[in-house]
Parts: structure tokens; sequence; C-alpha cells
């Protein structure tokens, strides 16, 4: 519209900074302290409708997925379960960034893990709430 290029991945970046900086509160009932939904906390079902009417393959498109993995695979009923169902490419970009992050599945006693790929941390595929 405005004819402004080349500020995908620097807003991409940022966004990602801001989510890293606004994490869910601390909550002793999840393991590790760490909510499923950490990284995704900030961010609004109306951040997800928007993002998928970007071009596939836009950054920001990847890093609002990126940020999903955790609370899809951690959690039975996902916080975006609804944009998922409505938005084809959202659940698409999502499915990707699972695949990926499946890569990096280690088994071991007494939980298998992953690296979850928007924070680099390892967690335990099963999340133990009160």
């Amino acid at each position: 519209m405005c004819k402004v290029t080349g500020m995908e991945t620097p807003m991409a970046e940022h966004i990602k900074a801001i989510i890293l900086a606004n994490p869910t509160p601390e909550n002793t009932h999840f393991d590790q302290g760490r909510d499923p939904d950490t990284n995704t906390y900030s961010l609004a079902g109306q951040h997800i409708t928007s993002a998928t009417l970007l071009p596939d393959g836009h950054p920001i498109r990847k890093v609002l997925a990126i940020a999903a993995v955790e609370g899809y695979i951690r959690r039975d009923k996902h916080k975006f379960w609804k944009e998922i169902r409505e938005s084809p490419n959202f659940a698409v970009d999502l499915l990707l960034e699972v695949k990926e992050t499946l890569k990096t599945v280690t088994f071991g006693e007494p939980n298998c893990t992953f690296k979850d790929p928007f924070s680099g941390k390892t967690l335990p595929f099963v999340t133990k709430s009160a």
C-alpha cells in the first residue's frame, strides 16, 4: 500500500522481542513453572486472523505460528483453536512449524521433551496443571 519494502523481517523480529518480553506470569501449577501459552500470552485471535492475510512465507506469519507451537503441543485445547479451525492458512503455518519442532523430540525418563522453537527452551510434552 505504501510501497515500503524490506521491513518484513525487522518487524517480525520486533514482534518476537515484544512477545518474549511479555510472558505469562509464573505459574507453579505447570511443569517448570511455565504456562503452555507463555509465547502467546500477549496475542489475541485478531492478531492471528490479521497475519493470515499476509502472503505465504511472510516472516510475521511465521513468527506467530512459531509462537503458537508450544501451546499447541502441550495443551489439549489450544488458545487459538477457533483460528486453527477457521483459517486454513494459519493451520498450515502451524502444522509446518510443529513438523520442524517434532524433529527436536528426545525420549527419556520421566518425560519426552522437545525444543520450543520460539524460546529455545527444552520442555516436556506433558503439562501437569492443578
